[in-house]
């Protein structure tokens, strides 16, 4: 049986749940199509996503259509959830784009299609709610045709939308047969010259031209409808099996997957999701994890059939099934070997950090080993803790995030919280090279350990580079490895308490004693010499930068100007779109968290403000942020000291 692996992705509100709940329905996996509004829709499972009515977590699902198995992954629709997107999209064969009739192209319309385009994944789009007042599916084509991609192509006509007569007609119907001919001109060189040419152009001819573009992502096949009232589904279902290539891959073949999703919903239960590429896995196989040493056993499989997850034997190429047993794996992990099917991706980067408070002072623990479950499902879910997890800081990508992880923590660990407002993430480098040595066995080093170290700056966007100097003949393995845990736990905390970033670490001494010395001795001596190198070489803030993309009225453009110079923004000259100006540039994340409802408020609704994390950059200290430290710092060595000897307890 051939093998489709899809998404459904659209903005918030464009009725994408919905449209899954009929493709189900037409599948035969449920009796009925679920509502959103009503709380009893199969892929939002999570009574947390049916009380907000909408998606939080990618939900997979699968069903038979003319002897295709389509699986299908429910994506969140909020901005918020747009790293969730990302890592299920890489992962597909092809998605189905959700478009409102009413609201047209939104902000987080734009920022999806930039992802599947720049994955190259072959994409149906469905124009929606086609039933309701204002709806106006032509409006909609030619402002995608603008905004996303010249190569969209209608392919259906519909007649009294906007009303509950609403009807549409089938996919290239006698109407449509000329709307479609003559885009078919614009996108299809080879369709061109035989209409030049004129030849007969034969209905079937125009189909399969269309099919072999849309198959490459080289052209975007529209179809219309209305989810709610069931109307254009059919014609939705036979587009994803015609326009959308077929999952390939060969059993045979070394085996290469990728961990997409993990589910800690049930305790010692956990559930890890691979799209399998290529090869087979059995239970009780070994499975190897590309550059992890040990290697994990699977205990379970569950197949996706049918609407539901069946034990099975067997997970085969092409496939995307639930593995059980395997404890060490984490999203993102490459089951076998690399293969060149795996999408690499640059996942958003969260720009917030909020501190998160237990109302019970007494369930500290608790909530910190709900955090590790948390982050564990979602790795960009990042996590800061004191020595003695009394201090818990989360990074997020908004305020919707923030809400959806404090009802998690109460319904599914009954744990209630709060959070204190939220910080932009600054970051710091070293403004030039530092270097410090502490010698063993001397007044001020309490540690039976010996260490130098070296920091400099480089590359912006390289992250943190840790090389040793000294060979393992004269300091042991053990002991390397137990400064390089302390570098890496230092580097959380500056000088003015953000993480360090673009920075090389370099070991460049060593010494122990061969009777007293152990790791631990080198893992808390690390911090000291590493802080004191840092604070030799100094350190330049960063601030995070979005680049944006700005789509207004030309009549509000002094205005849209006037804002971005006031927030700090570096933007290329503006761009005449007919009557709409686009400007696009890089703009400071801490001065623009709010402009998409300034753009809301003075465009009407009309304007459209999207944003992807871009990187750090140098700022002036003065217009950043420090932030209060919030682990002892190694530049206090007294105090340090005291603490690693357990004399001080915070």
């Amino acid at each position: 049986m051939n093998k489709i692996n899809i998404g459904i992705v659209a903005h918030v509100d464009a009725g994408k749940t919905t449209v899954t709940e009929n493709l189900l329905y037409l599948g035969g996996v449920i009796k009925k199509a679920g509502r959103v509004d009503n709380g009893n829709t199969v892929t939002d499972s999570m009574e947390l996503e049916r009380k907000r009515g909408i998606t939080i977590k990618s939900s997979v699902i699968s069903f038979n259509w003319k002897n295709v198995k389509i699986n299908i992954l429910d994506t969140p629709g909020h901005a918020d959830f747009v790293a969730e997107v990302e890592r299920s999209l890489s992962v597909l064969d092809g998605a189905v784009l959700v478009v409102s009739a009413v609201e047209g192209v939104q902000a987080h319309t734009l920022m999806l299609f930039k992802v599947l385009k720049k994955l190259k994944l072959p994409t149906v789009i469905f124009i929606n709610k086609l039933d309701r007042s204002g709806a106006n599916y032509k409006r909609v084509i030619e402002e995608m045709k603008k905004v996303l991609s010249p190569n969209i192509i209608g392919v259906q006509n519909a007649h009294k939308q906007g009303t509950h007569e609403l009807e549409v007609e089938r996919p290239y119907s006698y109407n449509s047969m000329g709307e479609i001919i003559e885009s078919l001109c614009d996108i299809d060189d080879k369709f061109l010259e035989a209409y030049i040419n004129d030849e007969k152009i034969e209905r079937a001819y125009v189909k399969q031209r269309i099919q072999f573009k849309a198959r490459d992502a080289k052209l975007y096949p529209v179809l219309i409808g209305s989810a709610l009232k069931e109307i254009g589904m059919q014609d939705l279902m036979e587009a994803v099996v015609k326009y959308l290539p077929y999952s390939k891959g060969n059993e045979e073949s070394m085996l290469s997957g990728v961990v997409f999703k993990i589910d800690n919903s049930k305790m010692n239960n956990k559930k890890t999701y691979v799209r399998l590429f290529n090869g087979k896995i059995n239970v009780r196989d070994k499975l190897s994890i590309f550059g992890k040493e040990n290697d994990e056993k699977v205990k379970r499989i569950d197949a996706l059939l049918n609407g539901r997850n069946l034990e099975s034997e067997t997970l085969r190429a092409g496939d995307i099934g639930i593995l059980y047993g395997i404890k060490g794996a984490k999203i993102g992990d490459i089951v076998g070997l690399r293969d060149k099917k795996i999408k690499a991706i640059n996942l958003a980067e969260p720009v917030l950090k909020a501190k998160i408070i237990p109302l019970n002072e007494h369930e500290n623990i608790r909530l910190y080993e709900a955090i590790l479950m948390l982050a564990e499902e979602d790795p960009l879910l990042k996590y800061e803790a004191s020595e003695d997890q009394k201090d818990i800081y989360l990074n997020f990508f908004g305020e919707v995030q923030m809400e959806v992880v404090k009802a998690i923590l109460e319904s599914k660990y009954n744990i209630k919280v709060k959070f204190e407002k939220a910080l932009t993430i600054y970051k710091e480098t070293p403004q030039k090279a530092g270097t410090a040595v502490t010698h063993i066995f001397t007044a001020e080093n309490p540690f039976y350990a010996g260490i130098g170290i070296k920091v400099e700056p480089i590359k912006r966007g390289e992250g943190i580079k840790y090389v040793s100097d000294v060979t393992t003949g004269y300091l042991p393995k053990t002991f390397q490895n137990g400064i390089e845990d302390g570098v890496y736990e230092a580097l959380t905390q500056g000088l003015y308490g953000w993480e360090l970033t673009d920075i090389k670490v370099t070991l460049i001494h060593g010494a122990f004693d061969s009777v007293m010395s152990t790791p631990a001795e080198f893992r808390n001596l690390a911090p000291m010499v590493l802080m004191e190198a840092v604070n030799n070489a100094k350190t330049q803030l960063l601030e995070p930068l979005y680049e944006f993309e700005l789509k207004i009225n030309e009549e509000v453009c002094g205005r849209a100007i006037s804002d971005l110079t006031r927030l700090r923004a570096k933007f290329d000259n503006p761009i005449q779109l007919n009557k709409d100006i686009l400007l696009q540039g890089l703009i400071p994340v801490n001065t623009s968290r709010d402009y998409n409802l300034e753009v809301a408020s003075y465009t009407g609704g009309k304007g459209m403000f999207v944003t992807k994390f871009y990187g750090f950059h140098e700022i002036q200290f003065k217009l950043g942020e420090t932030r209060e430290k919030h682990k002892i710092d190694p530049l206090n060595k007294k105090m340090y000291i005291m603490y690693k000897r357990n004399v001080l307890k915070r």
